[in-house]
């Protein structure tokens, strides 16, 4: 085996949006880093391949936080690099329900006179409960700017939370307590079917879960983020990505594609991490981004136990899979939201769309899914005349690993998806050059993650906050980043875990 002698000060294993942030962070402050990342491209879940002359956004992700303020203009100025070229449209996506489409507008005020548009009964409750998710929102903001470490390891950290109680912090004690769906019996809205079955599909798409089970501050979070604003990204999250490395690198760190590390062993000198090659590399300290569902395979039977994961315990967390459609399509006018002219507001063309077939199934498994569409003026995902669009939906994984199932479950998940775009787009499947469906088993060949799971833990209740991991792992030298350890899901919220982890690290 080959060696390197001479230690880094960190390892990070993973180059998704956590691995990258807390790299480019730690490297930023002088540290020497390594990243490692088993495939060759950058951005995990949230990255690109090409096939085809396209561009494929790996996920049906929206842009968020580069608004002044937030969590990735914020590490952009961290970084003192520049904000990467966007657009800020005026709608964050259209909304297709079983019975018509609306636009879901970026501005508050907008999105109001909509809302008393589409549910004309409700209109002043289903504003009133806005105003509720922005007022905790508010709340939340500075909570989150200072990055506690979540939930506490120890007495010292435990106090370092109690500190960040005052006369406004408190008032969110409510929210820890309960569901969106006590805050929708508060304004009687728990029986407003067409708003619930939208709500529904904001949450499964940003917390993971339904009103049900999603823990109010959190479904409040995330739906107000949605209207600080929304960014198509030249080039998609990837460009983000392609950022950091290269922070990463001009502040003297080093990234190793296709570098697979397959065991990780605690020496005297700090970690001992080898790769696929037999190659090792010696680090001080280790960060783990390649998400706790796969944890337990690369740790050694002597270290799991005293990790704060329990293995048996985890397994047993629900977690969703992602079945993705990756579309090469002609821009004939016939892509959905092309040229589409709404109520204040002139012909554009809509890059994000979610479609919900059914009022009467779950928002999972292709009944609900998002859909975004490369910009015709991005050159980065496909050449003149064609865009690039990506289709996903939430699925459980089980059903994936049974291969006298696979193909026709392949097939039939495909062709419902297109068939609930085609209603809304009836020339829609007609500009299709190219399909590439990706499942379970597809992520997990290509980004290691167990069984293909993606986008963390499924919360279950206003409780289930509580047992998030921390980025600590109960080793001083070993620490933890991505979707599956507190904040959670999402480009913001994997990003902040990899702050979180070198301010932890460096503070």
């Amino acid at each position: 085996m080959k060696k390197r002698t001479i230690p880094y000060d960190v390892i990070i294993v993973g180059a998704g949006f956590g691995g990258l942030t807390a790299a480019a962070c730690l490297a930023h402050k002088g540290q020497r880093v390594l990243l490692c990342e088993r495939s060759g491209e950058l951005g995990g879940c949230a990255g690109r391949f090409e096939r085809g002359g396209y561009r494929f956004a790996s996920g049906a992700t929206v842009g968020m936080g580069f608004e002044p303020g937030g969590v990735l203009h914020d590490l952009y100025s961290r970084l003192r690099i520049p904000l990467p070229e966007w657009k800020e449209p005026p709608v964050i996506m259209d909304i297709h329900l079983p019975d018509g489409a609306f636009p879901y507008w970026r501005s508050k005020a907008n999105w109001y006179v909509e809302a008393a548009r589409q549910f004309p009964t409700e209109s002043a409750r289903v504003i009133a409960f806005f105003e509720e998710a922005f007022q905790v929102a508010r709340l939340l903001e500075p909570v989150i700017r200072r990055r506690p470490l979540f939930p506490p390891t120890d007495a010292a950290t435990a106090v370092r939370l109690l500190s960040l109680a005052d006369s406004q912090t408190v008032r969110l004690l409510p929210f820890l307590t309960s569901t969106i769906a006590d805050r929708l019996k508060r304004f009687d809205l728990e029986k407003a079917r067409r708003f619930l079955c939208f709500l529904n599909g904001q949450l499964i798409d940003s917390v993971q879960t339904t009103a049900e089970q999603c823990p109010a501050f959190l479904g409040y979070a995330a739906l107000s983020t949605f209207h600080r604003g929304a960014f198509a990204i030249r080039g998609g999250l990837a460009s983000v990505a392609e950022d950091l490395a290269r922070s990463i690198i001009g502040d003297g760190g080093e990234i190793r594609r296709h570098c697979d590390i397959r065991t990780v062993e605690r020496r005297a000198a700090g970690w001992l991490a080898t790769n696929q090659y037999g190659e090792g590399f010696v680090g001080k300290k280790l960060v783990l981004n390649n998400s706790l569902h796969s944890l337990h395979r690369l740790l050694p039977e002597g270290l799991r136990k005293a990790v704060a994961v329990d293995a048996a315990h985890e397994q047993r967390r629900p977690a969703w899979g992602a079945f993705v459609l990756y579309l090469g399509c002609n821009d004939e006018g016939n892509l959905p939201g092309s040229g589409m002219v709404h109520q204040n507001s002139t012909p554009d063309s809509r890059l994000f769309h979610q479609f919900i077939g059914s009022y009467d199934l779950p928002p999972t498994e292709g009944n609900q899914f998002l859909l975004s569409l490369s910009s015709p003026e991005d050159r980065l995902f496909a050449p003149a005349g064609k865009r690039s669009i990506t289709i996903s939906t939430h699925t459980a994984v089980a059903q994936w690993w049974e291969p006298s199932r696979y193909d026709s479950l392949k097939a039939a998940y495909q062709q419902r998806i297109l068939d609930t775009v085609a209603r809304s787009f009836p020339g829609f499947p007609a500009t299709i050059e190219q399909v590439l469906p990706g499942t379970p088993v597809t992520w997990e060949r290509f980004t290691g993650r167990h069984q293909g799971k993606v986008g963390g833990y499924i919360p279950t209740g206003p409780f289930s906050w509580l047992h998030n991991y921390p980025v600590r792992s109960g080793l001083s030298d070993l620490w933890f980043c991505g979707d599956t350890v507190f904040p959670g899901a999402g480009t913001l919220g994997t990003a902040l875990s990899g702050m979180t982890v070198a301010d932890q690290m460096t503070g």
